[in-house]
Formats: C-alpha cells, structure tokens, sequence
C-alpha cells in the first residue's frame, strides 16, 4: 500500500502515487519482457502439435495430391474436424519412419 503524508495538496498525492504506480509497471513490463524472452528459447525450434493439410505439405516440401498419395502408402494417421483434416506431427514422423525401416 503506498503511503502518503497527510500534510500534502491532493495534486502532489495524485503525482506520488502516479510515480510509484509508474516504477511498479516499468518492473512488471521487464518481468514479462524476461518471460517472453525465456519462453522464446525454451519453445523455439517446436512444432505445433497439430496441422491442418497445408501446414503438413510446407513441413514435409510436398504437394497436396501427394500428401494424400502419402495418407495411404504410410498409414499416417488423420483427423477430421468438419471437412478439414488435421495432422499431429508426431504421428505423422512414426508413420513415415514405420513405413521406411
């Protein structure tokens, strides 16, 4: 709680607490500023976890037709939501290592 003597004006009490409400918010924006920072190196090089179609023929360089050609020939597992198919990543690299020993 900031604490103010009784003896001031009210504009000097509002610039106080303004003052000291400023030095706590420059505190906490360097707080999150450390922790978006962290956060940064500690997920950099991770995926996300789930793709839509597009996404997984970017990460895998391929087209479309031969992501579906692929679907088949490695058993990659899909899941539909509506008419969209999504992908995990992670089962996408077993399916494709499975399929290649």
């Amino acid at each position: 709680m900031i604490q103010i003597e009784n003896n001031t004006d009210i504009t000097e009490k509002i610039v106080t607490i303004l003052h000291r409400l400023s030095e706590h918010l420059q505190g906490f924006t360097q707080e999150l500023t450390e922790i978006r920072e962290f956060m940064k190196k500690a997920t950099g090089d991770i995926s996300p976890p789930l793709l839509d179609k597009e996404a997984l023929c970017r990460k895998l360089n391929i087209a479309e037709r031969t992501l579906y050609r692929d679907i088949k020939t490695y058993n990659i597992p899909v899941h539909k939501l509506g008419s969209r198919l999504y992908f995990y990543w992670e089962e996408v690299e077993q399916s494709l290592k499975r399929e290649k020993v």
